[in-house]
């Protein structure tokens, strides 16, 4: 566990400025808290708020999608495709024929990804039946348990609304990666550019033709994923934004239906102008956008406390 990172450097400020009482356990894997006479843990990321059944729920995608369903709340549609090797008296070939026929529902653009996944990670984007095959293999191979296929769905922007004990303490979007063309460089120069600033390996669209020479303030999207840690672009919103209502009401909705008391909501706003829940997360990590927002440490810093003040209040 680096220790390092903002998320640990915030927890340390926020006990020496609330008199609390910390130790550091199990290689700093795990932090004890102590105020009075109550004692809670910080175990990575995971603060002792959740439920255990919430947060196992909501750190299985598939599961999150069938809770939040089954109470009519808009969500991605997910497919279940199982291990054989892990649950093989639930395997069998029409699972992967799901994903071959969701790939023909969806002009042959599907998504395959770990149900137990973060960041971005184990997430592959398939436009025929052997990119299929080829990505459940590999991921069964790296002793994944249960994947799901999802319709690949064109997005505008991904909205995360930060959810704590049913209010939105904060939401902000994110913005594809991509690069700005000077006239003069190759794609796959600026790219490099890019990747090197920001110290990533973004996944690159692969049709991309890596030798044109965008013109002068040409944007490019370079990557399908929003994820920050994949160098997609933070946007700080304001109550001016037009979907922030309905973005709100959607976040309030799934953390109340998902029984989660904290938690990062992330919200799609589809190229259609569809909102749809794509995922939630019970361990909220704020490291990158406390590092690229304009006080983004500060916001940070903020909702973890709220969150350490309501984890005693409990």
């Amino acid at each position: 566990m680096e220790q390092n990172k903002p998320f640990f450097k915030i927890i340390d400020e926020i006990c020496k400025e609330e008199n609390i009482e910390q130790k550091r356990i199990s290689y700093n894997w795990i932090r004890e808290l102590k105020k009075g006479d109550k004692t809670h843990y910080i175990m990575s990321y995971q603060l002792d708020l959740n439920s255990a059944n919430s947060y196992n729920i909501a750190h299985d995608k598939f599961a999150t999608y069938d809770v939040l369903k089954s109470n009519n709340v808009p969500t991605i549609e997910h497919r279940m495709i199982f291990n054989p090797t892990t649950r093989s008296k639930f395997y069998g070939e029409d699972f992967i024929k799901e994903a071959e026929k969701l790939l023909l529902e969806n002009n042959n653009k599907v998504v395959i990804k770990a149900n137990e996944s973060c960041e971005g990670k184990d997430v592959y984007f398939c436009s025929n039946k052997q990119e299929i095959e080829d990505t459940v293999n590999k991921l069964f191979k790296s002793n994944k348990d249960t994947l799901s296929a999802c319709p690949y769905i064109d997005i505008d922007y991904e909205y995360r609304a930060i959810y704590l004990c049913n209010e939105i303490l904060y939401i902000y979007k994110k913005k594809k990666p991509s690069v700005i063309g000077d006239g003069k460089r190759k794609l796959l120069d600026l790219i490099n550019e890019k990747n090197q600033n920001n110290n990533i390996n973004i996944e690159i669209i692969n049709d991309l033709d890596m030798d044109y020479v965008p013109k002068n303030k040409e944007e490019i999207t370079i990557s399908w994923k929003h994820n920050l840690s994949n160098g997609a672009t933070p946007i700080v919103i304001d109550e001016n934004d037009e979907y922030i209502e309905q973005i709100k009401k959607v976040a309030l909705l799934a953390g109340k239906v998902m029984n989660i008391k904290f938690a990062s909501i992330d919200i799609a706003l589809t190229s259609n102008k569809k909102i749809l829940v794509m995922e939630i997360n019970g361990s909220v990590c704020m490291n990158k956008f406390s590092e690229v927002i304009p006080n983004g440490y500060e916001i940070s810093k903020n909702i973890y406390k709220k969150a350490i003040h309501k984890m005693f209040e409990e």
